[in-house]
């Protein structure tokens, strides 16, 4: 087997282990393809051993420890007292703070029972000047990482995972932890830890608020200060890749260390008989490397860089000769298995596919050039490179970010020459001076902030041309699959005519696959916390959104974060109707975000436009989204032989809002589908008395399962197949209530829950509904 055959078999492994519900068998086609001879058989069998390793691997590193002195023997349980030891400690905006924090023990009675295990902090205030290597004191309560189960979201446990996180705590007061004892730093690592934590104060204290986040982050790979509006310019600009420590950055560095010193070697003329610079020199330098990969964080991509170059320093040393696809196979297939996680993160996908992207198309792209002389060749490959790696890195952008970044192209033609030889430099000077001469040290920091803002500032004047602001773009899975095969056409070698001409025609398939509507009625329940948004999905292929869930006092969006990823995965396709039912928090606060970057054709709400919650009134006249407001009884939306849409509407003048709710009905067939928004008693008894004959074998259960809404009262007159509710994780109000699990029992139904299954889907041709739920990445 080759390199590439190698790395593909362990990296579908991989993949299959994060969807399989049971592990994979590791070793078994190793010991049978020991005493085999046959080629193909044997070659065979070895690939099946390298995809059962992959999957081993992502099980031993995925699975939570069972240990009893783990620190996850307290989740989910009460408040205690821990101990344990600060590793990094990160301040955000408006002094919230996360810190990573080795456990050693817990207060149990008058001891301390050992412990062991890391543990993820946050907390929206800081509990003080802390750092690495502090021993800390703090009561909170432990909790497992959880995802929230709907498509297109971060998955967070396997984030925590990766770095060897398996439970998490939140600091609610800045009291609840106290220092305890400041060692003096032991190991490389504190040191290199607390040093780049007095560079962040320093920059902080020199630079103004807006330069300092950018200067951090360019400096020691700190990104939590950079405010939304600079991750958005950068993300629309499409800079964000200079402001994340990467290959880039230590390439840069290792340029700026060498290019002195090849001057002064070939000064020496002992040391040029003893051998050229290229082969002694980079040895030199690795450990160099090495302090400024951990000075920035120690992020993936940067690790895949030091062990590129710790690979050619090898060959070069050596005196062999590699191709630079195979070199960056191997480094991947290293780095791989000592992270397996890391495959599942952005940083390491855009670096390696920016990476392979330079490596294969470069040098092809460059062959018309070589007639010109050095100078204007290196110019132009500046531009064809960026190119190249924004092409290869293109499908994966999309995937995790959503951003369509046009300006790219032209943006990284002045900002990487200004950031990448002035502003890095500089803040490279700044961190080298700032502990020897601090005054020298301030003053190069203050030219990176100047250089970083002289290469910004055109970059957000360009986005206002047109054409070139950058937009969101959330496409389905098979669309984005689609444009990954047309980059591997580019990356298929010209001789291979067959393979290109079939990755073309299936690309094209996947991107036409989602304009095609299926002929059943679905209905989505997101998971979306202790909240609703429900997509509804008719035969004709149209789309409704009913609410898009939201929390009161909280910085998470869950538009951002939840509703968007989710619409784009589950079929891409605009919304005809986007529907508030009614005006709460949890139904309304997620609807901003899907009305300011998704396609939308109306927004219907039984509450008047001047009534509406400002920020939606701002975004539906900033769009210019049509406004319908509906008024009370029946509206048929749209209707044919054997389906109807339908709304309800009650009287508006209700005393609680929650009775105002808008219900929405879909039929198909002899199926039908009742979403009651957040109705109570009065509501559920006005919706029987206007019922009609309209059949419900689906039931949203009203106000998530309360036991003020009856929904004893509509299952008695309905009589449905399936019931569901929309339930936040250990929410705070004891939903479903034990009376409305009673009812549910009485009529032999199963409650289908969003908190305990994540997203549901229903599906319909018109004869019983087919119940699924979100695991693992796919509907089961």
């Amino acid at each position: 087997m080759n390199l590439i055959a190698v790395l593909s078999c362990y990296v579908t492994g991989l993949l299959l282990a994060a969807v399989a519900t049971a592990p994979l068998p590791p070793l078994l086609p190793l010991v049978l393809w020991l005493p085999l001879r046959h080629q193909r058989l044997a070659a065979g069998l070895l690939g099946l051993f390298f995809i059962g390793l992959g999957g081993s691997m992502y099980g031993l590193v995925r699975t939570p420890p069972t240990a009893t002195d783990h620190v996850l023997t307290y989740a989910d349980g009460d408040a205690a007292t821990f101990f344990g030891r600060i590793e990094n400690f990160n301040y955000g905006p408006a002094e919230e703070f996360q810190a990573d924090v080795q456990v050693y023990g817990a207060r149990q009675r008058d001891a301390i029972k050992p412990l062991h295990g890391r543990l993820r902090l946050r907390g929206e205030a800081s509990p003080g000047d802390l750092t690495a290597g502090d021993r800390v004191a703090f009561s909170a309560r432990i909790r497992r990482p959880r995802s929230f189960g709907t498509p297109g979201e971060f998955n967070y446990p396997r984030y925590l995972a990766a770095r060897g996180i398996h439970a998490t705590a939140f600091l609610p007061d800045p009291s609840s932890m106290v220092l305890l004892h400041r060692p003096p730093p032991q190991g490389m690592a504190q040191r290199l830890s607390r040093r780049r934590a007095r560079l962040g104060r320093t920059i902080d204290q020199t630079l103004p608020e807006p330069q300092a986040a950018l200067v951090r982050s360019l400096v020691i790979g700190d990104k939590s200060a950079l405010s939304s509006e600079q991750r958005q310019v950068l993300a629309r600009a499409g800079l964000s890749h200079l402001f994340a420590i990467s290959g880039l950055h230590l390439g840069l560095v290792a340029l700026l260390c060498y290019a002195p010193a090849r001057t002064l070697y070939r000064r020496s003329s002992r040391l040029m008989l003893l051998a050229p610079p290229i082969r002694l020199l980079p040895p030199l330098l690795l450990p160099g490397l090495g302090f400024y990969l951990h000075l920035t964080g120690a992020a993936l991509a940067t690790q895949r860089a030091l062990l590129t170059a710790a690979a050619g320093t090898w060959l070069l040393w050596r005196g062999r000769v590699s191709r630079p696809l195979d070199v960056l196979l191997a480094v991947s297939l290293l780095l791989l298995a000592w992270h397996p996680l890391a495959l599942f993160e952005a940083g390491f996908q855009l670096s390696f596919a920016g990476v392979l992207g330079m490596v294969v198309l470069l040098p092809r792209w460059s062959r018309p050039l070589r007639r010109l002389p050095l100078w204007p060749r290196r110019l132009l490959q500046v531009p064809l490179a960026t190119t190249a790696a924004g092409l290869t890195t293109l499908p994966l952008v999309l995937w995790h970010f959503h951003m369509l970044a046009p300006a790219a192209l032209l943006t990284n033609l002045w900002a990487v020459p200004f950031i990448g030889f002035g502003a890095v430099p500089a803040g490279l000077g700044g961190t080298l001076l700032s502990s020897v001469w601090p005054a020298a040290g301030r003053f190069c920091f203050v030219l990176a902030g100047m250089l970083t803002e002289a290469a910004l500032r055109p970059a957000a004047a360009l986005l206002n041309w047109p054409g070139l602001a950058g937009s969101l773009v959330f496409w389905p899975t098979s669309r984005l699959v689609g444009l990954s095969l047309l980059v591997l056409v580019l990356l298929l070698p010209g001789a291979w005519r067959r393979r290109r001409a079939a990755c073309l025609c299936t690309a094209v398939l996947l991107f036409l696959c989602p304009l095609w509507p299926a002929s059943n009625l679905t209905v989505t329940a997101l998971s979306v916390g202790q909240g609703n948004a429900s997509l509804v999905t008719d035969t004709a292929g149209r789309r409704y959104l009913i609410d898009g869930g939201g929390f009161a006092h909280s910085p998470f969006d869950v538009g951002e974060r939840l509703v968007a990823p989710a619409l784009g995965r589950l079929g891409g396709r605009p919304l005809s109707a986007v529907i508030l039912t009614h005006d709460h928090p949890d139904h309304r606060n997620g609807l901003v975000y899907v009305l300011e970057h998704y396609p939308v054709a109306a927004f219907w709400s039984a509450i008047p436009s001047e009534q509406l919650w400002p920020p939606l009134r701002e975004v539906l006249e900033r769009r210019r989204i049509p406004l319908r407001t509906l008024t009370r009884g029946w509206h048929t939306v749209a209707a044919a032989e054997a389906s109807a849409i339908e709304l309800y509407v009650p009287c508006q003048n209700q005393a609680k809002v929650n009775d105002r709710s808008v219900v929405f009905y879909a039929r198909h067939g002899r199926d039908g589908v009742l979403l009651t928004g957040d109705l109570e008693e009065d509501g559920v008894r006005d919706l029987l008395e206007h019922r009609g004959s309209r059949p419900v074998t689906l039931l949203k259960l009203p106000h998530h399962g309360s036991r003020f809404s009856r929904p004893g009262l509509l299952l008695d007159a309905f009589r449905p197949q399936q019931a569901f509710a929309s339930l936040g994780h250990r929410n705070p109000f004891g939903f479903p209530h034990g009376e409305v699990e009673r009812d549910l029992a009485r009529h032999d139904l199963s409650l289908w829950r969003t908190d305990a299954h994540g997203t549901l889907r229903f599906t319909t041709h018109g004869a019983g509904w087919r119940p699924a739920h979100w695991s693992k990445g796919l509907f089961r």
